[in-house]
């Protein structure tokens, strides 16, 4: 079977699945949209209906998944418009939380703002993309990271438009899944007209599927700084205040056992440390407090007590607690938790922190690797201890640490416009 019959064969089977789906999934999106995992408002955008006018002219769409993604996307859409002042943009999430992301970051600049529009990604029905591609007829789409969804990608190629990948994303498990379907991975990926892997790893793995990736850096060392509120970031500095500090950040399942391990070995030096713990997921704090018993939680507006540990379980206060904090373990690398990967290491580096990982960071490798010498890796609970301890008695060497992944951060500022150019280049 050739590699178009093959590609061929599975969309008309994914085509038939999308096809009966949607009695189903309007159900689905309501019970979301109970869960505040939707916009009840908006529900009619996820079967591709828009609500709002298409502005006239070209029309550069970007799709970014979630919040991590669509943020990485803001400094090229702003050297975008500074190629062409004309150009309008269409964002599309599948979040609601990445919505509100986007919204409040065009909202400071009053003249960029009025050339963006913002819609929720329609679910992969035919059907349902075919009317969100018929309507809004932008001149190229920008796919970001993952987000292959085959019926999307089939429209965009009915309707003569261009389509990019940046940041593309083939783990080496990902890889082996695709290699076995080497034809229909083919088919799917060479609708792309340019493809920008996220790491020369990645673009490897793209090529050796037969499909053709630049490698020109990770747009999310390019993403601007993580906001924070002023307001409670002066009020949570004076209330720590000469007190040793230092912050979990993003933890996994079983993270957080380590972690208040090592806060009890540490509090023996340090009687009055503070130890934040930010989950990934907030609403994992129930399972957090029955793995090391109870404690004070942010959400329900509770300071930490004598025992010092913290519980921050709620949603977009990273950027706060990076800049209350300047010794900064990042999770999802430890051993212990199941899945492991790491998370985006440039968040912290662009806000002056000293910076730790444990050692299970492949879905990080680029970003790590640009950052070598900025992180410390620490695979185990006695290497964390360790590193916090000297972070906290040595204020110089954190100062050194957090300096240098600055340094290093300044150096990739011209990405932002290299990728603009070439998307710009590609449009009808």
């Amino acid at each position: 079977m050739s590699s178009h019959q093959q590609f061929s064969t599975f969309l008309f089977t994914w085509k038939m699945i999308g096809a009966v789906l949607p009695p189903l999934l309007k159900p689905y999106l309501r019970h979301r949209c109970k869960k505040e995992k939707e916009i009840e408002g908006r529900l009619s955008e996820r079967m591709g209906m828009a609500s709002l006018p298409r502005k006239p002219g070209s029309l550069i769409h970007f799709h970014a998944a979630s919040v991590g993604e669509v943020i990485s996307i803001f400094p090229i859409v702003t050297e975008l418009y500074k190629i062409d002042r004309q150009q309008n943009f269409l964002i599309t999430t599948g979040t609601v939380t990445s919505f509100h992301i986007v919204q409040q970051h065009f909202s400071s600049d009053s003249e960029l703002s009025e050339h963006i529009q913002h819609q929720f990604i329609p679910l992969d029905v035919p059907k349902w993309v075919d009317r969100f591609v018929s309507y809004w007829q932008p001149s190229l789409s920008v796919i970001v990271e993952s987000e292959l969804w085959p019926n999307l990608i089939d429209a965009f190629s009915k309707h003569s438009v261009p389509v990019a990948l940046i940041n593309a994303r083939l783990s080496d498990r990902s890889f082996k899944t695709w290699y076995r379907f080497q034809k229909t991975a083919f088919s799917l990926l060479s609708k792309f007209k340019w493809i920008a892997a996220r790491s020369l790893h990645d673009q490897y793995n793209f090529e050796q599927l037969g499909v053709k990736a630049a490698y020109l850096g990770d747009i999310k060392q390019i993403a601007p700084e993580l906001s924070c509120d002023l307001q409670a970031l002066n009020s949570l500095q004076e209330l720590f205040k000469n007190k040793p500090t230092w912050l979990a950040a993003s933890t996994h399942t079983m993270e957080e056992i380590v972690i208040a391990e090592a806060h009890k070995a540490l509090k023996k030096t340090y009687p009055e440390l503070i130890t934040i713990i930010v989950p990934r997921h907030p609403e994992r704090s129930t399972e957090v407090i029955e793995q090391i018993g109870r404690l004070p939680r942010r959400s329900l507006k509770q300071l930490p007590d004598e025992g010092g540990l913290w519980l921050c379980d709620t949603l977009g206060e990273l950027g706060l607690f990076y800049r209350l904090c300047d010794i900064v373990f990042i999770g999802n690398s430890l051993n212990n938790t199941p899945k492991g990967g790491g998370h985006n290491p440039f968040e912290p580096a662009k806000l002056h922190c000293a910076i730790a990982s444990g050692d299970k960071i492949y879905n990080f490798k680029e970003a790590y690797r640009l950052l070598e010498e900025a992180v410390t890796i620490t695979p185990n609970i006695e290497a964390l201890v360790a590193w916090v301890d000297e972070m906290l008695c040595n204020s110089q060497k954190r100062e050194d640490y957090a300096q240098k992944a600055l340094q290093i951060m300044d150096q990739q500022s011209l990405l932002a416009y290299d990728i603009a150019s070439h998307l710009y280049s590609l449009k009808v």
